[in-house]
């Protein structure tokens, strides 16, 4: 019954990220003055992932400093993606933490959405799903 719950809570979660892509800004107010100074970064490596390849993968890289500082070991990030599966969530070490995006391998080309928040700050990041040629 709990694992029913979670699912239908992260189903629901999933949805609200994959209707905000199109209308919500993905900005989130800072709650104090140490928060002003939080910076997130996505990055995707590679950048563009075969659509075609059930073992096609991306690490997406969530860099998180206050300031020019990385954020203290452990501070929970959490991902979110419109197209593919993404790790759900991971925790910094040095101010990086890094979820693996994986292929939805449905043969369809087109732009997905990665979101990641951290604290109070979120970013999002573009990452391509294409057709490979030989």
């Amino acid at each position: 019954m709990r694992k029913l719950i979670k699912n239908k809570i992260l189903t629901l979660f999933l949805g609200f990220v994959a209707s905000c892509v199109g209308s919500c800004a993905f900005s989130v107010a800072p709650t104090s003055s140490d928060d002003k100074t939080l910076i997130l970064e996505l990055a995707a490596f590679p950048e563009r992932i075969s659509v075609e390849d059930s073992t096609a993968t991306a690490e997406i890289w969530a860099t998180l400093k206050s300031g020019d500082k990385p954020v203290k070991d452990s501070t929970k990030v959490v991902f979110a993606t419109t197209v593919g599966v993404i790790t759900p969530s991971s925790f910094t070490k040095d101010g990086l933490a890094v979820a693996l995006l994986i292929s939805p391998a449905d043969g369809r080309p087109r732009r997905g959405e990665v979101v990641a928040q951290a604290l109070t700050v979120r970013d999002t990041l573009d990452v391509d799903f294409i057709l490979f040629e030989e």
